[in-house]
């Protein structure tokens, strides 16, 4: 069935815009060249565009000859977004339309609270950073807030998170309750994912997945340049496959998940089983740092053992790459060294070995720059219904 036109002008001021995001400033002719549209229909919504404030013109291009075409760019002060991780670090960031991080901000929820006060010292924290940027609620064109836990979206989105001790809680309405603008909730993997191919290694490839090491391990699959979620939103679960039998008991009720070999929480729990003293992830690190070879040989183990994971998904999805995030990357190189040797070694093929796996680079912002930008592209996208406060 063919689009009505107010339905394929919809699509094609959506593909102008994310066109500009990605490219940054081109001239009309250019658009015109890469997107397949006329001329003529390429600047009747560009004008439309710029008379609504989203696009701008920023001055004349180079040309070799006749007249500099004048370029076309995104007006980053149009609209103002906010990513959030809440984890045990928590992070907020205040991004302009162009993705241009203008304010971070951490933060440490408490797991003992529930939600609904969670939610709400969220809300007052980026009312208070929206107070101190003079920005009206009608300026922030949503949060997208990454949060650990399975997040099923079958029905209303429900979140099961053994952080928060959170069960059977419908996290979107929460945090919709708590806002005067949109809402979108994702799992902190899947978000990573997304900011590794628009900000990341994953830019250069269109299928690819991404695996998070942190207090837990998840990941993100990016196929034909979009994030794959799977019948309820649930893929990517890469933590919860299961490598031994009969192994260490894990929350989600099995037994032997990759997690419980490979998380901080893991490496810390068989730290301690070496020396009672070591508090967290920080203290296992500067104990290897200061030559703990017992440490040394843990934490190379952990790799190894991500490393056969990692095979598994590379036998089992052939991806361009492998990109690994998360605190463990940061910190912990020859927790990911053990893990990419592993990981070759045990592919089946050598064809698959010779598939590349990048230690990501993005920081500790992934979790919320992916959520900044789910964010940007709803609203690019015209997905959103828009809550709007003078």
């Amino acid at each position: 069935m063919r689009g009505t036109p107010s339905l394929i002008r919809k699509i094609n001021r959506s593909n102008i815009i994310g066109l500009i995001r990605k490219q940054g400033s081109l001239s009309r002719s250019e658009i015109s060249r890469i997107s397949g549209l006329s001329l003529p229909s390429v600047s009747r919504i560009i004008d439309s565009l710029i008379q609504e404030g989203i696009l701008k013109e920023i001055g004349k291009g180079e040309s070799l000859r006749g007249k500099k075409p004048l370029l076309i760019d995104l007006n980053s002060e149009h609209q103002y977004v906010f990513g959030v991780e809440i984890s045990r670090k928590g992070q907020i960031i205040l991004c302009n339309l162009t993705g241009t991080v203008l304010k971070r901000e951490q933060y440490f929820p408490d797991p003992s609270h529930g939600p609904l006060s969670i939610a709400n010292q969220l809300s007052e924290k980026i009312s208070q950073l929206c107070r101190s940027h003079n920005l009206l609620p009608n300026k922030i064109a949503g949060v997208g807030i990454g949060t650990p836990g399975f997040l099923f979206k079958a029905g209303p989105l429900i979140n099961q998170s053994p952080f928060f001790g959170w069960n059977n809680v419908n996290a979107f309405q929460v945090f919709e309750n708590s806002f005067p603008y949109p809402v979108l909730v994702e799992n902190v993997a899947k978000a990573s994912a997304v900011a590794e191919k628009m900000y990341g290694y994953g830019k250069q490839f269109d299928n690819f997945f991404y695996v998070f090491t942190d207090w837990g391990v998840g990941g993100g699959f990016v196929t034909s340049g979009s994030l794959y979620r799977g019948l309820n939103g649930n893929a990517g679960e890469f933590g919860h496959t299961i490598i031994q039998q009969n192994g260490v008991p894990c929350y989600c009720g099995n037994l032997g998940c990759l997690e419980q070999y490979t998380s901080t929480d893991a490496i810390v729990r068989e730290a301690k089983a070496i020396n009672k003293n070591f508090k967290d992830f920080d203290s296992v690190m500067i104990a290897y740092q200061l030559g703990d070879t017992v440490i040394a040989s843990l934490l190379k183990k952990s790799g190894e053992i991500l490393g056969k994971g990692v095979a598994n998904i590379i036998n089992l999805l052939n991806p361009e790459a492998i990109i690994i995030g998360g605190e463990i990357a940061r910190k912990c190189p020859i927790y990911i060294q053990s893990a990419i040797e592993k990981a070759h070694d045990a592919v089946f093929s050598l064809e698959a070995q010779k598939t590349p796996i990048f230690t990501s680079q993005l920081g500790e912002d992934a979790v919320a720059t992916g959520m900044a930008s789910e964010i940007i592209s709803n609203f690019i996208n015209e997905n959103l219904t828009m809550k709007r406060e003078g």
